[in-house]
């Protein structure tokens, strides 16, 4: 049987625990960044860094590069974004905030911090060349949105339907944008 050898497998739930424990803990001596947040990172860097996950996982890590059952399990969990998002069965990880009338709110904010940090990693020519398509730009769109809440809007958005509706869009427009990259690397 032919064929591309399995990546590495998924992460379990106490595995992903783990791993969001090991970098909460850490994120304020280490630099590092939580889960979410290293999520959007990865999407945003899939289709130029797919190959070399070294020095993504360096960022994510910050001083903490050498903890190595972090290291571990983050590179596992970088190969299933890449995955995810190469089948287009892909979801952002957003955090969710439970309330008082038992619905949840969900909070996309460092998934989208994480991708804006993403496109900054990628260097100033290759943002300005996403954000210069039309397309790729108005795509961004609904991501930008929520870096543009104030901090008081964070848990009690200005529009909350409006708001759950942008969340439901991420994860296309990850996949989205990740397949534009893909069309111009591969031309």
């Amino acid at each position: 049987m032919g064929g591309a050898a399995p990546g590495p497998l998924p992460l379990m739930p106490q595995e992903l625990e783990r791993l969001q424990a090991g970098l909460v803990e850490n994120m304020e001596a280490a630099g590092c960044m939580s889960l979410d947040i290293a999520h959007g990172f990865f999407s945003a860097t899939a289709a130029q860094h797919p190959d070399r996950p070294g020095t993504l996982i360096d960022r994510v890590l910050g001083v903490l590069q050498n903890d190595t059952a972090l290291r571990e399990l983050l590179t596992r969990f970088h190969a299933q974004v890449l995955r995810d998002l190469r089948a287009a069965d892909y979801g952002p990880l957003v955090l969710q905030m439970p309330r008082d009338d038992g619905s949840v709110l969900p909070l996309p904010y460092g998934w989208c911090q994480g991708y804006v940090a993403g496109l900054e990693f990628l260097g100033e020519d290759q943002r300005d060349r996403l954000i210069a398509d039309e397309r790729a730009g108005a795509l961004l769109a609904p991501l930008l949105s929520f870096l543009m809440y104030r901090e008081d809007q964070w848990f009690d958005p200005p529009n909350e339907t409006a708001h759950r509706e942008a969340v439901e869009e991420l994860g296309g427009v990850a996949v989205a944008l990740y397949q534009w990259w893909r069309e111009r690397l591969d031309n």
